[in-house]
């Protein structure tokens, strides 16, 4: 078998394993693999099939690269540029965890092709999305509005074109109240420093 065969037959295997999500985000209530629900199982079938995984992080980039035991230069990479995690109260090596377990996390879940709902993505803009609080959503709306009395500052427009080509909304409105909320906060923080 070559790497692909094994990768493909790795798919498999995991697939028709009972995987169960043990994270929790209260915030936004959904469930999600940790790589604790996922590594015992993916290096078991690694093990069977003869394949061997090696995460890292250069120049910008992490990188989950898939060898084959039986023919070690025969491997497959999958990348993925990095992003900060600024973490609320937490340190900045805990947030450089954070972006490690992230990356490693969906990494993972690209290689191995497993499938996590995509129930935020789904719901945007369909006023469907149960982590939702209308109340809270519209105080956000009127303290946004309030600071556009002053005009709206250059990135605004560009903000509004990406809600458009991001969720395909025809009002920037319409965005999720976490996004509203970064949106809020870019403004206050535009405020503060004049």
């Amino acid at each position: 078998m070559n790497i692909y065969q094994k990768l493909q037959k790795a798919r498999i295997a995991l697939q028709n394993t009972a995987l169960k999500k043990s994270g929790h985000n209260k915030f936004a209530g959904f469930k999600y693999f940790e790589l604790s629900d996922l590594l015992p199982h993916i290096n078991n079938i690694f093990d069977d099939l003869g394949l061997f995984s090696a995460f890292n992080i250069r120049d910008g980039l992490a990188t989950l690269t898939i060898v084959d035991t039986d023919e070690p230069d025969k491997m497959v990479s999958f990348s993925s540029p990095i992003a900060d995690a600024s973490v609320k109260g937490t340190t900045p090596v805990q947030s450089l965890g954070a972006v490690h377990t992230y990356l490693k996390r969906y990494l993972y879940l690209n290689a191995l092709e497993i499938i996590e709902n995509d129930t935020l993505d789904a719901n945007v803009g369909t006023g469907r999305l149960a982590t939702e609080d209308p109340a809270k959503k519209k105080a956000i709306l009127t303290k946004i509005e309030e600071y556009l009395e002053k005009g709206e500052p250059e990135w605004f427009e560009e903000m509004k074109n990406q809600a458009n080509e991001k969720y395909g909304l025809t009002n920037w409105k319409e965005l999720p109240l976490a996004s509203l909320m970064k949106v809020l906060g870019k403004l206050g923080a535009e405020n503060v420093s004049q």
